[in-house]
């Protein structure tokens, strides 16, 4: 059984890392085809009101998408906005104030100095100086009160208007548009239906270019690098596509995976990715492909 199980792990390394072509020294890995898929999700909740793709469908940056509905959203910035206008007539009515108080204070600070000096000639009583001090000391902290007031006002004026922005980005969420040139893979749901936020809406990628991921022995590992030029061999496709290695895993693995029998432990490989231009639309996403380096 032992032997029957080594024998099964060399057949399926074979497969996964490489088979050399009889004519020359290049060597041929076994990939699979990827794409970054990109998916877009609801930032806000409603009712999704427009639906403007189907699956397939070749889209194009800022393209809209979809659109959630922003009948609340508008309203509460309808609300917000009102709020702003109340909130800055009392600032300008607080502002009336403050000056009124201050034409009122110099008035009686003028009158107490004034007052002061007739004391000490003896033509104004001790009493009227006490009732006009008392006087200045109520219209500073009225003055005082309104100035806190109007702290306060401006404190909720910008706190309203951070509010609006906030309420704003809302409604600019409400439309989802792509972020990309590329292709509708899958949308989940259809006009009508009900969104919360965080919820899955539609998966796009770039399909003009795919990459492709294989794994390289230790062995072999020292003769490929970076900005190498590789060949791609798709079934049923007689022209050769052209390839970049343009990244080379840091750390090795195990492969294959499924197997950890003690034979294949040590088997170290790492894996190695290409870039593959797709202007055709050749390679599909899951399509199994060789790569000939």
């Amino acid at each position: 059984m032992k032997y029957l199980k080594y024998a099964a792990s060399l057949i399926i390394i074979f497969f996964i890392l490489h088979c050399t072509d009889a004519n020359d020294n290049s060597i041929t890995y076994n990939g699979r085809v990827e794409a970054d898929i990109i998916s877009l999700s609801a930032q806000v909740g409603g009712t999704l009101d427009m639906v403007n793709i189907e699956e397939g469908d070749v889209v194009k940056k800022d393209q809209l998408l979809m659109k959630i509905n922003t009948d609340k959203i508008e309203l509460q910035i309808k609300s917000q906005q009102a709020q702003i206008i109340e909130l800055q007539a009392n600032l300008a009515a607080n502002t009336a104030q403050v000056k009124q108080v201050d034409a009122q204070l110099k008035l009686a600070q003028q009158t107490l100095d004034k007052t002061k000096t007739l004391v000490i000639e003896g033509a104004a009583t001790e009493q009227q100086q006490d009732e006009l001090e008392s006087k200045v000391d109520v219209l500073r902290a009225q003055k005082e009160a309104l100035l806190t007031n109007k702290k306060m006002l401006q404190a909720k004026e910008q706190q309203l208007n951070a509010a609006i922005e906030m309420t704003q980005i809302s409604l600019s969420d409400a439309s989802i548009t792509s972020p990309i040139d590329g292709v509708i893979l899958n949308r989940f749901l259809d006009k009508g239906e009900l969104v919360a936020p965080g919820r899955a809406l539609v998966e796009l990628a770039d399909l003009s270019k795919m990459k492709i991921t294989i794994y390289v022995s230790t062995e072999q590992l020292s003769r490929i690098k970076i900005g190498d030029k590789v060949k791609v061999r798709v079934d049923g496709v007689d022209e050769l596509l052209e390839g970049m290695i343009y990244w080379i895993a840091s750390e090795s693995e195990f492969t294959p995976k499924t197997i950890l029998t003690e034979e294949t432990r040590t088997t170290l490989v790492y894996a190695v990715k290409v870039t593959v231009a797709n202007p055709d639309g050749v390679l599909k996403i899951g399509m199994p492909v060789d790569v000939i380096y």
